[in-house]
């Protein structure tokens, strides 16, 4: 019927744009088939095309005047309305507040009712839709805007008065379950202007069929095993096939058909090594243009022109291939793991310069000259197009541009591209589009639509600062649609609106239980529910909603020779519950299915057993790491390896202030100030109360600035954390001082935080750093600072928990008179404890005598050479202390095959336990 009238010179208005391509396609299709070389284009558009075709005819025949505004100036307009209401109020943001209204706006349009806005009771949101309302329409007539709202309206006045001709004499609608009030009006003037105005219904009723299924699993997994059956089929026919899964909401289970689809209709896709593109079938529903990797990537970069960006988004940029030509990408993800993750920060961003900086001090900068150099443009180019610069740190961490000069919407354009052309943005090595693929260039095409999109925003004029126009070009953004262009794919997967004008040889309709269909509609709130009732509105009108959608079930049950609805009798989200089929089901005939379980095509490998006989021994024996090494290699010789050998780290997370880590290392650096300047206990002692104080004072300024590298706090959230700080190291240490006064031996403080390189363990040469020697009469005494859970228990055993006061004191030349933990810690745990060869040494220690502590040391250097050497003879077996208690918070248990479900997870210490286990040795 469509092509017939097509060939009468029809013209064919579809619901969708997909059914206008479909229907285009079709049509010269079966002109080729017919053998003919050429022949008119047909007349088909969709509903917004073809009026938008109608508004220009109207303009150039002079019968209009006024700029139709697209939906992206239209809402500009509703926000700076709402902007200058001096009694607005919500909570809601301007621009949710304009889409509102906008939407709003548009309803009222659809169903003639702005005289009705009126003439109902009004509650607050309505008051202030009306005042809105009220002012948008003001604007709208002196400035001489049209909206979408408006056109059919418009439209057909200009029919009725003469001002425009239709055209054509046959109008055929296609895939319109309902029309809307303005619609019919339109569609009313062309009728009585003498055109001929008709619907088409669709084919006639095919088989149907009813599955159900146990859960929504299963029902995927039974629609893609009888896809795979009809492609099957269609093949050996040696025919063409056209089939559609439909359902009410697509984009919410992409993922989950696309894993399920993937495995049963293209397994040959399912290795890593495989392309996203090229299975039997497509999403026919775009995405916003927003949620494009390549565009979000695009304005990540825009926003850090303009000022320092979250470590996570700046990682992020690292490692994507549509940043700095998508070079260096070994490099770049070591600069991510080993520099930029590691920094210290009070406030975890960083900004362009910042980063120049960070990789020019680093050990890498050589590998990395294609990021530094697109860096640095991206530096230049900012400085010049944004200008002015507020003050910045010296380091350069935390600059932060302002907006600058004031520019029209179309300059900006120019300048986005401009930053993004100095950043590589979707650009390979070589200077081409990102990947070279398809996807890649259609993305950047709809990107420069965006931009030129943006553009048309300076309709009203006026200058704005870069910030606002990036806003602006994020709405731009969101509120475009991309979906690759169509591979012709012979399975199309849509939503049951979007199927409106389209014909299929088969079509499975998933999620049909009473829980999904019909879908939910939703009401605006700024209309009120009186209103909406009255107009039957969607959402409003639960009959008018289900009607609507019996209408759309009636027309999916035409649309095929086969039509399979199916539902699941679980829902994930109503665990307790059991599904039905819909009601507007019961009055459809369905015929049984039998249907034919997915065969799965993956190859099962067996399991290979293989001993771990064959160890790798070390070929340099000097290893990074300190104690550390020796601390891994106790707790499991797997996971010794993996760290200090194959460098198998976690992705640190960074995270606002100081991690338990660099809190642990503030403490070191002050104590290390402090006793730099008193140096001994009689020191300690000869100062007044206000003197210490101000000395601990001194120490902790100046810890915080070493620990901060010397920035200043940039701003007031940065400043309070920094008082916080200072407030907590005092408190927690001027106990600690009165514990130093109390020790019965005097002492002098030899060393502080001294660094020991290439000392030798068994086999191994290591670098260490000593917390603290203090030098007593008796000896010397070896301290480690802990502000967590430590017990001298720990050194002890063949496989000792924290080995690194041992090995220090093996590696003691001196006489020694004692081995400690001090605990900086709050409340009672605060002090010294360990072992001591001398009474009055340590407050809480085991005597051990002279050579009680000959002894142990001899002990501890047995235990401490033997892993050494079992570290340096590349013993890697995966032996955990305390199975699974050794393993619930190792990083390596993916790669060292211990079964995960077997660990008892205990409770995370929480940060002050943590805090101050950092290696110093």
């Amino acid at each position: 019927m469509v092509a017939e009238a097509l060939r009468r010179g029809a013209m064919v208005v579809t619901a969708n744009q997909r059914a206008a391509r479909t229907l285009k396609l079709e049509f010269e299709r079966g002109n080729r088939a017919e053998g003919l070389r050429s022949w008119r284009p047909p007349l088909i558009a969709a509903w917004d095309v073809w009026t938008a075709g109608l508004w220009q005819r109207l303009v150039l025949a002079g019968g209009a005047t006024k700029l139709l505004l697209t939906a992206i100036q239209e809402r500009q307009v509703w926000r700076s309305v709402i902007q200058g209401d001096s009694a607005h109020g919500s909570l809601e943001s301007v621009d949710a507040l304009a889409v509102m209204a906008a939407e709003a706006w548009e309803r009222l349009g659809a169903f003639g009712a702005w005289e009705r806005l009126r003439g109902v009771g009004a509650s607050e949101d309505m008051r202030a839709f009306r005042r809105w309302e009220a002012g948008f329409r003001r604007r709208c007539e002196v400035e001489g805007f049209l909206t979408r709202a408006e056109l059919e309206e418009t439209l057909a006045r200009a029919l009725v008065e003469g001002e425009l001709e239709a055209g054509f004499g046959e109008l055929l609608l296609v895939g319109f379950d309902k029309t809307t009030p303005a619609q019919g009006g339109l569609l009313e003037a062309l009728s009585e202007g003498g055109a001929e105005v008709g619907f088409y219904e669709g084919g006639g009723a095919g088989v149907l069929h009813l599955v159900e299924a146990e859960d929504a699993g299963a029902e995927l997994r039974a629609a893609a095993g009888w896809l795979r059956e009809e492609l099957l089929r269609a093949e050996e026919d040696g025919r063409r096939v056209r089939l559609a899964v439909i359902l009410p909401s697509p984009g919410q289970e992409r993922s989950a058909i696309e894993r399920v689809f993937r495995e049963v209709l293209a397994p040959e896709l399912l290795p890593i090594t495989a392309g996203a593109m090229g299975g039997p079938y497509e999403f026919s529903l775009g995405q916003p243009l927003a949620r494009v990797p390549m565009v979000a990537v695009a304005m990540d970069l825009l926003r850090w022109a303009r000022g320092a960006l979250p470590l996570e988004t700046v990682s992020r940029l690292l490692l994507s291939p549509f940043f700095a030509n998508g070079t260096e990408e070994g490099a770049r993800a070591e600069l991510d793991a080993f520099v930029l993750r590691r920094l210290t920060l009070l406030k975890p961003e960083i900004s362009v310069e910042g980063l120049v900086r960070r990789i020019e001090g680093s050990k890498g900068a050589g590998r990395l000259g294609g990021l530094l150099g697109h860096l640095r443009a991206l530096e230049r180019v900012s400085g010049r197009v944004l200008e002015g610069l507020e003050p910045r740190r010296a380091d350069g961490l935390l600059s932060q541009r302002v907006d600058g000069p004031q520019r029209a919407y179309a300059d900006w354009g120019e300048a986005i591209r401009e930053l993004l052309e100095a950043a590589g943005w979707a650009r390979t090595g070589d200077g081409r589009t990102a990947a070279g693929d398809s996807f890649a260039f259609q993305v950047r095409r709809k990107w420069e639509a965006a931009l030129d999109e943006l553009a048309t925003l300076d309709f009203e004029g006026g200058r704005r600062g870069f910030g606002e126009a990036l806003e602006a070009l994020k709405t731009v953004l969101e509120g475009t649609l991309f979906a690759p262009e169509s591979r012709e794919a012979p399975i199309q997967i849509m939503g049951a609106l979007e199927a409106a004008g389209s014909e299929f040889d088969g079509v499975w309709f998933l999620r049909a239980g009473d829980q999904g269909w019909p879908a939910r509609g939703t009401v605006n709130p700024l209309l009120g529910w009186v209103l909406q009732r009255e107009l039957a509105m969607p959402g409003a009108d639960l009959a008018a909603d289900r009607a609507h959608a019996a209408r759309v079930t009636e027309r999916i049950a035409r649309s095929a020779e086969r039509v399979v609805f199916s539902y699941a009798r679980r829902d994930a989200a109503l665990p307790d519950a059991v599904q039905r089929a819909s009601g507007l089901l019961d009055g459809l005939s369905f015929e049984t299915l039998d249907l034919v379980e997915p065969e799965d095509v993956r190859e099962v490998v067996a399991l290979e057993a293989v001993a771990d006989e064959g160890w790798i021994p070390l070929a340099n024996p000097v290893v990074g790491g300190g104690a550390g090494v020796l601390q891994a290699q106790a707790a499991c010789g797997f996971r010794a390896f993996a760290e200090r050998r194959l460098w198998s780290t976690e992705i640190e997370r960074p995270a606002p202030g100081m991690d338990a880590s660099e809190r642990g290392n503030l403490l070191h650096l002050t104590l290390e100030v402090f006793w730099e300047e008193v140096k001994t206990q009689a020191g300690l002692r000869a100062m007044t109360f206000e003197e210490r104080g101000a000395a601990l004072d001194r120490a902790i300024e100046t810890g915080l600035a070493k620990a901060t590298r010397g920035g200043a706090a940039g701003s007031a959230w940065e400043r309070a954390f920094l008082e916080t700080q200072r407030e907590r190291l005092k408190r927690l240490l001027e106990p600690w001082l009165e514990q130093e006064l109390g020790r019965a031996v005097p002492f002098s403080v030899r060393q502080r935080e001294t660094a020991f390189e290439d000392v030798g363990i068994g086999p191994l040469r290591l670098h260490l750093r000593m917390d603290r020697v203090d030098e007593t009469e008796a000896g010397d005494v070896l301290i480690d600072y802990k502000t967590g859970a430590a017990k001298p228990t720990d050194w002890e055993g063949e496989r000792p928990e924290q080995p690194q006061l041992p090995l220090y004191a093996v590696l003691s030349a001196g006489r020694l008179a004692g081995v400690a933990f001090g605990r900086v810690q709050p409340g009672k745990a605060m002090g010294f404890d360990g072992v001591a060869a001398a009474t009055g040494v340590l407050q809480k220690a085991e005597m051990l005598g002279e050579a009680g502590m000959v002894e142990r040391v001899d002990a501890w250097r047995e235990v401490l050479t033997r892993l050494a050497e079992e570290f340096a003879a590349g013993d890697a077996r995966v032996r955990p202390k305390s199975y699974p208690k050794t393993c619930a918070y190792c990083a390596q248990r993916l790669l060292c095959r211990l079964d995960p479900a077997r660990l008892v997870m205990e409770p995370e210490p929480d940060a002050d336990a943590r805090e101050g286990e950092e290696q110093h040795g």
